[in-house]
């Protein structure tokens, strides 16, 4: 066989398996036998490539699945990989667009009466998507020595601009959602979350994924400061005294959030 035409066959095979139904007649292909026909065989390969795919959705969302029941879950699943099918290399991208994908379809925009069990599942898969993400991304867990930064009171102080860790993931959510993912982690059933603001900062030390919970003020004084902005502004624009801000960027450069200091991180 050519190259030409083992390239040509590959590329059949993959549009095949990753795409829709439309690969054309298999048995132009595919060579069927007395126990199965040509689509039959074809469709081994189709059902399996997407099985094992929901198989990582379910990993990757396992307090998703206990919400819903697992049969729901999948149903759901399955639609997501019909509606935006894998074009990652890497299988941590997989899950990148279920929250938005459920998001659109939630069956109670019509009436314009939210229901509050939908809110709650997109919360959850928001947060267990962060926590996905904080996981893979990168930590600081090689023991580098924390950044310096200028000393309260110094004239550099207020325009000091940080770099976080990469795996620093920020999370709104109307439900104390980390609670209960940890709870469904444990193997527990518990009871659903009552609605409660929470605002969460998600990282990875140590190769463990840590969760702390913050007020108002300090979850937008550190998403300003993930976003660029400088120290001074960052806490005003939160709400926060000088010494306030001050205070939490110390505390965050000790908590390893903070790796940098106007582009200056230790190890270069």
């Amino acid at each position: 066989m050519s190259a030409e035409r083992l390239r040509r066959l590959q590329s059949w095979l993959q549009g095949a398996i990753l795409g829709p139904p439309d690969a054309g007649e298999p048995a132009d292909v595919v060579v069927g036998t007395a126990r199965l026909s040509a689509a039959r065989r074809l469709a081994i390969y189709q059902h399996g490539y997407r099985s094992r795919l929901v198989n990582c959705l379910n990993a990757q969302y396992p307090v998703a699945r206990h919400l819903l029941g697992a049969e729901l879950f999948e149903e759901f699943a399955r639609e997501y990989l019909r509606a935006r099918p894998s074009r990652s290399y890497t299988l941590e991208a997989l899950g990148a667009g279920f929250a938005d994908h459920l998001a659109a379809g939630r069956p109670d925009l019509a009436s314009g009466e939210r229901e509050p069990w939908i809110d709650l599942l997109l919360d959850v898969v928001r947060f267990e998507r962060a926590f996905t993400e904080a996981h893979a991304a990168a930590g600081a867990e090689f023991g580098e020595p924390p950044p310096v930064a200028p000393e309260f009171g110094d004239p550099r102080w207020a325009d000091t601009a940080v770099s976080t860790v990469e795996c620093l993931r920020l999370v709104r959510a109307g439900f104390p959602v980390h609670t209960f993912a940890v709870a469904v982690r444990a193997g527990q059933d518990p009871p659903l979350p009552r609605p409660g603001e929470v605002r969460l900062a998600l990282a990875r030390t140590d190769f463990v994924v840590t969760v702390a919970e913050l007020d108002e003020p300090r979850y937008r004084l550190l998403a300003a400061l993930r976003a660029g902005t400088p120290l001074g502004r960052a806490g005003r624009d939160a709400g926060l005294t000088p010494q306030e801000a001050d205070a939490c960027l110390r505390t965050w450069i000790a908590d390893r959030l903070i790796v940098g200091i106007n582009g200056r991180t230790p190890h270069r």
